[in-house]
C-alpha cells in the first residue's frame, strides 16, 4: 500500500518501494490533484524518459540477458508532495552498470550517455531532471575493503542521494543548497519498481 502525504505536506520520513502504477496514483490521479495544471503533463514527460531505456531493454534483450538498464528510479522534490503544480520532476535512477556495459556501443545506445548530460535539456524536453546512480550488486558489504573503486562510488551516490531527498529547503533560506541546517532528515521519498 503507498503511503500517504503527512501534514506538513510531504511523506514521513524514509524511502517507500511502489510500483509505477502506484506511483502514478498517489502523484497523479489523487483527487487531490485535479486541478493540477502540471502534473499529468510531467508525469507522461517521465514516461517518455524512461520509455527510451525501455525500448534499449527490447532491441537488446539477446545480450542484456534478463538484466534491466533500470533497476529503480528514486522520485523526490516537490513532485512528491502536496504542491499542486511542480514545475518539474526530480529523479535519480539507478542505471544497473552490467547491462549498461552490455548495450553500450549498439546504435542508440547513446541515450544511455544524453539522457543525463544536461539536466536543463532533459527538462525543457521531458520535465525531468534526472540524475544517476550506477547501480552495483554487491554481495561483500560487511567487507569494504573487498570493494572495487567502481563499488565505492556505487556507495557514495547511492548514500548522497537518499540523503538529499530526504532533506527539506528551511524556511526563509535564499539559497536552496545543502547545509548543515538542512541535514536532518526531514521527509520520505519514493523508489518507483518498473
Amino acid at each position: 500500500m503507498p503511503p500517504t502525504f503527512a501534514a506538513n505536506g510531504f511523506l514521513p520520513l524514509g524511502r517507500y518501494s511502489v510500483s509505477l502504477d502506484e506511483a502514478e496514483s498517489m502523484l497523479v490521479s489523487a483527487p487531490e490533484f485535479q486541478d493540477s495544471a502540471t502534473r499529468t503533463a510531467l508525469w507522461d514527460g517521465l514516461l517518455d524518459y524512461v520509455d527510451r531505456f525501455l525500448k534499449l531493454e527490447d532491441a537488446y534483450a539477446d545480450v542484456l540477458a534478463g538484466l534491466r538498464l533500470i533497476h529503480r528510479v528514486w522520485l523526490g522534490g516537490s513532485f512528491v508532495s502536496t504542491k499542486p503544480d511542480p514545475r518539474n520532476i526530480d529523479a535519480t535512477l539507478l542505471i544497473d552498470t552490467r547491462a549498461e556495459r552490455a548495450v553500450r556501443g549498439k546504435p542508440g545506445s547513446k541515450w544511455l550517455t544524453t539522457a543525463f548530460q544536461s539536466r536543463d535539456r532533459m527538462r525543457e524536453k521531458f520535465g525531468v531532471s534526472p540524475l544517476r546512480i550506477g547501480y552495483q550488486p554487491v554481495a561483500h558489504i560487511f567487507e569494504p575493503e573487498r570493494f572495487t573503486p567502481e563499488e565505492r562510488t556505487y556507495f557514495t551516490q547511492r548514500g548522497v542521494w537518499d540523503d538529499w531527498w530526504q532533506r527539506c529547503r528551511l524556511p526563509g533560506q535564499a539559497d536552496g543548497s545543502p547545509s548543515e541546517q538542512s541535514a536532518a532528515p526531514a521527509r520520505g521519498y519514493l523508489e518507483v519498481r518498473l
